[in-house]
């Protein structure tokens, strides 16, 4: 008795309740970058091959989802491999071009994770920013364009001091730090469900 309840319930509800869900999968390049240490090191990173994977669903005029990409490079001084990988939190607005072209522009943050030897940290700060071209070929299946910069927060410092009297309270933040910029081309074939 449940199930048919159940059943009809759904079967009478509207179709558009349900979020779309995009699922990307896409190969591409990623630049090296350069990283310079608190000692003032500094290690340039070969570009190589990425693969990134997103989900995401629909919210508002756009969308928002998890990015994930992880790339294997090797440090041109020290001449051995290191993997990096992304996670973020991303959010992208939709622009339709023509019925079968549309653009998308968006932003994320996350962390980024790495075992490397100029750094004490595994897992730092990033944040991206992407923009590509989507070729749709259905409703439910496109052809994805995608450039996108990477940035990792390293050998960052953050520090506050705040008064309170009787009178006001007041704040001083100040933050340094360096960053390792990459750059990404990605190709990838968007799903939808």
């Amino acid at each position: 008795m449940k199930r048919t309840s159940l059943l009809g319930l759904l079967a009478i509800l509207p179709l558009q309740i349900f979020a779309q869900v995009y699922l990307t999968p896409s190969i591409g390049f990623s630049s090296g970058g350069e990283v310079t240490n608190s000692a003032g090191d500094t290690y340039k990173i070969n570009g190589d091959n990425a693969l990134s994977f997103a989900i995401e669903t629909d919210f508002d005029t756009g969308r928002i989802g998890l990015f994930y990409s992880t790339q294997s490079s090797e440090v041109k001084s020290l001449g051995n491999k290191t993997r990096f990988d992304y996670l973020h939190f991303q959010s992208a607005l939709d622009y339709s071009l023509t019925p079968k072209l549309s653009s998308f522009l968006g932003l994320s943050l996350g962390a980024t994770y790495t075992d490397v030897d100029w750094s004490d940290e595994n897992l730092r700060f990033s944040a991206g920013a992407f923009t590509g071209l989507q070729y749709h070929f259905t409703d439910n299946f496109a052809l994805q364009l995608e450039a996108r910069w990477l940035g990792t927060s390293v050998d960052s410092s953050f520090d506050s001091a705040c008064v309170s009297d009787s009178t006001q309270s007041r704040c001083v933040i100040r933050y340094e730090g360096s960053w390792m910029n990459q750059v990404q081309g990605n190709l990838g074939l968007r799903f939808s469900f």
